[in-house]
């Protein structure tokens, strides 16, 4: 089966949006970083932090690692019609993929994604780009379900109501637009597997969301002093500020914001949710990279292809 391939895409200068997408994001750096320094309470960050006993931060940093495993396992499965990879490798991919996200402008980590199926599986551009594509899709459908479930000002029944009309509306729209997409994209010729199938591997997606909010929420909760429910709301609109393109280094000071406007704190609350955000951001950040970081070591018998696909 011969790999898909697109046209390498134009040096990010060369495109007429480019810059004023740099700036942009800029723009949103320094207004992010000013408003965090404005209400930061810098000399609680300790105390708060010290509330937490030990093993509330074990099984935050656990939740969060189960998440990154669950996509693991999705990676493999993904593209074990070509070959067979071991999970640790797969987690290692998906741990230096979700760092460079983390740590550089305008989503331009994904990239990372492309790179690094292309090398181990031998695929080409389209393939990676449409298997990446189906991974967002299915990870918005999530984060927009929680966004019904969770942040809309309505009683519990609407909510409910409203989650099932918008996973119903998904159902009948989505496959449809998915089916131009992946034309577009080659997959028809089907380097990935069950390309047609919009929905493959949406559990995955799920599960590390919500284990994510989940874990985020009861440290904010602990930090913040905030109802479970209501530190769960914080932590999924610190979640979906974090994933908008247009992000500081780290999304610090986006995904703070994020965490204070979806909390309903009140006013004179802003400098303890911020820093409960800040404390809880930090840590998040610590355990991905830090995994990441630990990912990159060896085990016996782990080997990545070291070819470029032809």
């Amino acid at each position: 089966m011969k790999p898909l391939e697109v046209a390498a895409p134009a040096p990010a200068a060369a495109r007429p949006l480019y810059w004023v997408r740099v700036s942009f994001t800029v723009l949103v750096c320094l207004l992010a970083w000013a408003w965090l320094l404005r209400h930061a309470q810098f000399d609680a960050l300790g105390a708060q932090a010290a509330q937490v006993p030990a093993w509330g931060w074990l099984a935050a940093g656990a939740a969060l690692l189960a998440g990154h495993s669950l996509r693991a396992v999705r990676l493999q499965r993904d593209w074990r019609h070509l070959a067979h990879v071991r999970w640790w490798e797969c987690l290692r991919l998906v741990l230096t993929h979700n760092a460079m996200v983390l740590m550089l402008p305008l989503r331009a980590g994904e990239a990372a994604y492309l790179m690094a199926v292309r090398r181990q599986w031998g695929v080409g551009w389209g393939a990676a780009g449409i298997a990446l594509l189906r991974w967002r899709l299915q990870d918005m459908a999530v984060l927009g379900m929680l966004a019904v479930l969770l942040l809309l000002p309505l009683p519990l029944w609407q909510r409910l109501a409203g989650a099932v009309l918008a996973a119903g509306a998904l159902h009948f729209l989505l496959p449809p637009v998915w089916r131009w997409l992946a034309r577009r994209a080659g997959g028809g010729s089907g380097a990935v597997g069950e390309v047609a199938d919009p929905w493959k591997g949406l559990a995955v997606s799920a599960g590390n969301w919500s284990l994510k909010v989940l874990a985020n929420g009861c440290l904010l909760a602990a930090l913040a002093g905030l109802p479970l429910l209501d530190a769960w709301r914080a932590a999924l609109g610190g979640e979906l500020a974090g994933v908008q393109p247009l992000q500081p280094p780290a999304g610090l000071g986006t995904y703070e914001g994020g965490v204070w406007l979806a909390a309903g704190a009140a006013p004179d609350a802003v400098g303890l949710v911020v820093s409960a955000a800040l404390a809880v951001h930090a840590f998040s950040l610590a355990v991905a990279l830090g995994a990441a970081a630990v990912a990159q070591l060896r085990l016996p018998g782990s080997k990545l292809r070291e070819e470029s696909p032809s």
